[in-house]
């Protein structure tokens, strides 16, 4: 098998699984999503230096008031992560870069807005026009992100190319 089939065969699984995580996180009730993002936070309060010592009260405090930022950080890098593995497994076909661009934000898009729908139908959940902004530009930066690092590696190989000619 050459090297882009299977490239193409790991990116569509590291996809689906990025798919399947996103999925069993909506799946959670509200009280079980805002109970894992809130121990989340507590972990960090209790190894910050500036707010490990902090009271009890304190803590709750200061949960309760990042909570809202640190669910809309984990949907954010959710779907970045979405994005790469999507950008990665378009970037398998031969197709121009605005295409494959396009498909891959397509994918996280939709799927944005099927994890909305989904959500609906988990106690406590609702569905968000806000959410899927929030994810689709998620999307887009894995996008960035991964065309970044595409263009990053083709330079420096041309560099070194370049250096054992000369």
């Amino acid at each position: 098998m050459d090297r882009v089939k299977v490239l193409r065969i790991v990116f569509f699984i590291l996809m689906i699984l990025t798919c399947v995580t996103i999925f069993c996180f909506s799946n959670q009730n509200g009280e079980e999503s805002k109970g894992v993002s809130g121990r989340v936070i507590r972990k960090v309060i209790d190894i910050f230096p500036g707010t490990k010592n902090k009271s009890e009260e304190e803590k709750v405090e200061i949960t309760e008031q990042l909570q809202l930022l640190v669910r809309k950080i984990a949907h954010f890098s959710i779907y970045t992560i979405l994005g790469i593995t999507a950008t990665g497994f378009i970037n398998t076909f031969s197709i121009r870069n605005k295409s494959k661009i396009g498909i891959a934000f397509l994918i996280g898009f939709l799927y944005a807005i099927s994890d909305e729908i989904h959500q609906m139908f988990s106690s406590g959940r609702s569905a968000r026009v806000f959410d899927v902004c929030i994810d689709s530009c998620g999307v887009a930066f894995g996008i960035f992100l991964t065309f970044l690092v595409i263009v990053v590696y083709r330079k420096n190989k041309e560099r070194k190319l370049e250096k054992s000619i000369s």
